[in-house]
């Protein structure tokens, strides 16, 4: 039987390696064609535990952009009643939703990636996200009112930079054209917003009926007492 230190050891190392492939991402950013189709096609870079870590530092970074953008930049009252899985929800899901929506129809579509291979490429493109992030926080505490729109240019510019690598990550992926890309990009918005809808349908269902249950074992309970 193997000791608690094998494990322990075993799992450091994992971490470690880990860690020494994620600067990766930032060959990925200075070369996002070559650096997705090397991500995919070398399993050494392929780091499916780093790319749980970056979806994770993404949503520590909108929870940080929330809490200390300056005052100028930001509803106060907000940072009042910050609900910390709520944040990461926001931050994270809409990607999520992307990856299982590009998976469905890119399996359809004769998709070269496989749903790990999307998911770790998606990951990787959220790198810019981040960055814009933990950068917008020292930008609005020095910023003045009047410079407002050099911060709304940086924010917009991180989310287009972000969004255009998801597209690359994409096409490199499933080693499809810029215009099945394009293509399927569409259909996977059309997904996520068809994905989500069955989401918000199924909560409410699931509300309504613990509600009824509810209801009805106080209605029991409340005869039985009489």
């Amino acid at each position: 039987m193997q000791s608690i230190g094998f494990y322990a050891k075993r799992l450091g190392s994992g971490i470690l390696e880990m860690f020494k492939r994620l600067p990766y991402a930032f060959y990925i950013l200075a070369h996002p064609i070559d650096g997705f189709y090397e991500l995919k096609r070398d399993h050494r870079n392929h780091n499916l535990p780093g790319a749980v870590f970056l979806f994770i530092v993404l949503g520590i970074s909108a929870i940080l952009k929330r809490q200390y953008t300056g005052y100028l930049f930001c509803d106060p009252g907000s940072k009042l009643n910050l609900n910390i899985p709520y944040e990461l929800t926001i931050a994270v899901l809409p990607f999520i939703l992307f990856i299982i929506a590009n998976w469905c129809f890119t399996s359809l579509m004769d998709g070269d990636g496989k749903l790990r291979d999307i998911f770790t490429a998606t990951a990787y493109a959220t790198v810019p996200m981040t960055l814009i992030n933990l950068l917008a926080i020292p930008l609005s505490n020095f910023l003045t009112l009047s410079e407002s729109a050099m911060y709304t240019f940086i924010i917009s510019f991180g989310l287009v930079w972000c969004y255009g690598m998801v597209f690359f990550g994409m096409m490199v992926t499933h080693q499809y054209t810029v215009k099945k890309a394009i293509i399927t990009a569409i259909l996977s918005i059309i997904g996520m917003a068809v994905i989500a809808f069955i989401i918000v349908l199924l909560f409410f269902l699931v509300q309504q009926v613990v509600g009824f249950i509810t209801q009805l074992y106080t209605e029991i309970s409340f005869r039985i007492n009489e």
